[in-house]
């Protein structure tokens, strides 16, 4: 009887005017445990952990995963019984649905003859996710920008300066994806479509580069934080932050959850906690490495 174990980590995508093009992983990980049952036998899951799900959604998202990955062979999964810990927030923003169906795909990947090359699973992911942002740094780690390219999915993938961590503040309460991109509007001003491709821009110069402190300004955009904040109570007064060590404040993904890229030591996860409960919100802050690991098997 085959057994192993995989993770893969939370993300945040979009980091200010990279929308829908730049992420990075986290050093927040869930984890599979999976056993190959005897032909015949019941599937059985179980799910643990601090941000154990309340309904099927991760499951599901599981699931079509690797559905899709052996469907691309004529293949079908066989009988697992897979016990999944989970320790990233659902529906705040950390990429829980892009980590859901990279662990799906890491589950398949360990067990599919042949095994798809990583090519075949930054495609997938995006195909599945609608966008790579989160797929594809939960898949190959570090930091990633990436565009799709017909068919393909095309990127660049580096590791995080030394001296870089998030800071990540996640609220009591949920924004579902699907919500925070309805509030957007369909077209935008030609000058904040040009100051978002110069963020963007910038911004992967920075973080590629390890200039850290262009990140201020690279940060910055147009396109999706000003629509989103009314749904994020303080982000404005989050995006403004000014503290020793702050190196750039953004949205998290969709939200609600709010990421500072900070330098060791810095206290920014605090302030951003203190705006959100001065309007009322509980909050918790996560202190995180940024993941130089996307997809990880034991066994």
């Amino acid at each position: 009887m085959k057994r192993f174990a995989v993770s893969v980590p939370a993300t945040s995508a979009n980091l200010g005017p990279g929308f829908d093009t730049i992420g990075l992983a986290l050093d927040l990980r869930i984890r599979a445990d999976v056993r190959v049952l005897d032909a015949g036998s019941e599937p059985a899951w179980e799910f643990s952990g601090p941000e154990a799900p309340t309904h099927g959604g991760l499951r599901d998202e599981m699931l079509r995963a690797m559905r899709t990955l052996y469907a691309s062979v004529g293949q079908t999964p066989p009988p697992l019984a897979i016990a999944v810990e989970n320790p990233i927030p659902l529906g705040r923003g950390l990429g829980g649905s892009a980590a859901g169906a990279a662990l799906g795909l890491a589950i398949a990947a360990a067990l599919r003859d042949p095994e798809p090359a990583i090519e075949e699973l930054t495609r997938t992911i995006t195909v599945l996710e609608g966008h790579p942002d989160n797929g594809v740094p939960a898949i190959v780690g570090g930091i990633v920008v990436a565009v799709s390219e017909g068919e393909d999915v095309v990127y660049a993938r580096f590791d995080a300066p030394a001296e870089l961590r998030a800071q990540v503040v996640v609220p009591d309460f949920s924004m579902p994806t699907r919500e925070a991109r309805a509030i957007l509007p369909d077209a935008y001003p030609r000058r904040d479509a040009v100051y978002n491709v110069g963020h963007a821009a910038l911004l992967a110069a920075a973080l590629a580069s390890g200039q850290v402190d262009l990140l201020r300004t690279a940060m910055r955009d147009r396109l999706h934080q000003p629509f989103r904040a009314s749904f994020v109570p303080g982000l404005p007064e989050m995006l403004a932050l000014d503290t020793p060590g702050l190196l750039g404040v953004a949205l998290s993904g969709a939200g609600p959850s709010v990421i500072a890229l900070v330098r060791p030591g810095c206290d920014a996860g605090e302030h951003m906690q203190a705006i959100f409960a001065k309007h009322g919100v509980a909050s918790r802050v996560l202190d995180l490495a940024i993941s130089a690991g996307g997809i990880v098997r034991e066994g």
